[in-house]
């Protein structure tokens, strides 16, 4: 009988790979909000996996909107609504549908169902969980999950996956179109 092949989880971001995608923006020290693209790495990875992003495109939308919305891993907050964060700087409500998503992340809740949605975000980044929730919601949130089988190399790819996922507002289409083609380049 021959062995079974191997099943091989999604691939892993390289320290080159994540400093050429961000084109000069990796912040040069963690302190505070901000994490380097080196600290961050692990956790980046992680959610990859964890999330199985199988494709160089979802794995370019995570990273592209994650590098879009927190400033190149500067913010983890919204400076006007502080309920809204984590590394892909969502709203409460979006963090609550991550949150009601994954039995594993419910453990930080003792009386999960009931949580303040306000909070979610503080409970996350205390857990070192702020990096999950982006790479969730690019293949499994409301709306993503067929758009991002189709996530490619192309600007139609992403600006479809962009409008029926994130919805970030037609405004921000071509600042996160131009970031997602730079990370896509820049991975494998």
């Amino acid at each position: 009988a021959t062995a079974a092949p191997a099943k091989h989880g999604p691939r892993q971001i390289k320290i080159a790979q994540l400093e050429r995608a961000f084109a000069g923006h990796c912040p040069t020290q963690t302190a505070g909000e901000v994490i380097t693209c080196s600290d961050a790495l692990p956790f980046i990875n992680e959610a990859i996996q964890r999330y199985n992003l199988k494709t160089r495109g979802q794995r370019a939308a995570y990273i592209s909107n994650m590098a879009y919305e927190g400033a190149y891993l500067k913010y983890n907050r919204n400076l006007v609504n502080p309920s809204q964060g984590t590394r892909s700087i969502m709203p409460a409500v979006s963090l609550k549908v991550f949150v009601d998503s994954d039995k594993n992340i419910q453990i930080l809740w003792p009386s999960y169902p009931s949580l303040n949605e306000s909070a979610i975000v503080d409970v996350l980044i205390e857990n070192k969980a702020d990096f999950l929730p982006g790479a969730w919601w690019t293949v499994a949130g409301p709306g993503c999950s067929e758009v991002a089988t189709h996530l490619s190399g192309s600007e139609e790819s992403f600006v479809a996956w962009e409008t029926a996922c994130i919805n970030g507002g037609q405004d921000t289409i071509p600042d996160r179109a131009a970031i997602y083609k730079t990370v896509y380049r820049s991975i494998r």
